[in-house]
């Protein structure tokens, strides 16, 4: 039995220069986030930045560095974005990723075991210093709505 070379392929199954191009520079499917992932997470920032950068800027007291942690918390979203988005609450899981990276630009670690009162001390703050709205403070923080009333709490006087 005899081999046969392989016969040379026609030039209309050659893929046209451009298409070539294309596919050998084209990154593999499973590596881009999905269409719609990636649109979410553009929808959810261009909602988000502005009262983001707000709060870091009170919080911080500097814009430019209140722009540095924005800007990295947002990097940090982007990256685990689709794991972040297949949790139970995105916009919660952003909010301590942003308050996060506040605390940094503070100098301060994490609130590990205050989340109750960290939540309480966000919400009073985007309330009374920022002026948002109790729908506008649950989304910004991914809770609930009716969650907010009991965060919000007046100092007593005496």
């Amino acid at each position: 039995m005899t081999r046969h070379p392989p016969a040379p392929r026609s030039r209309s199954a050659a893929p046209a220069p451009g298409v070539a191009w294309q596919q050998a520079h084209a990154r593999p499917q499973e590596h881009r986030a999905p269409p719609t992932a990636l649109a979410a997470y553009t929808a959810f920032r261009e909602r988000h930045y502005e009262p983001y950068l707000q709060y870091a800027a009170l919080r911080i007291g500097r814009r430019q560095a209140a722009e540095r942690a924005v800007t990295a918390a947002f990097t940090e979203l982007a990256v685990s974005w689709t794991v972040v988005l297949g949790s139970a609450g995105p916009a919660a899981v952003a909010w301590r990723i942003l308050h996060d990276h506040v605390d940094r630009a503070l100098g301060r670690g994490p609130a590990a075991g205050q989340a109750v009162q960290t939540l309480q001390h966000d919400a009073n703050f985007l309330h009374e210093q920022m002026h948002l709205s109790s729908d506008r403070i649950a989304e910004v923080l991914g809770i609930h709505p009716s969650d907010v009333p009991s965060l919000l709490f007046r100092p007593t006087k005496g």
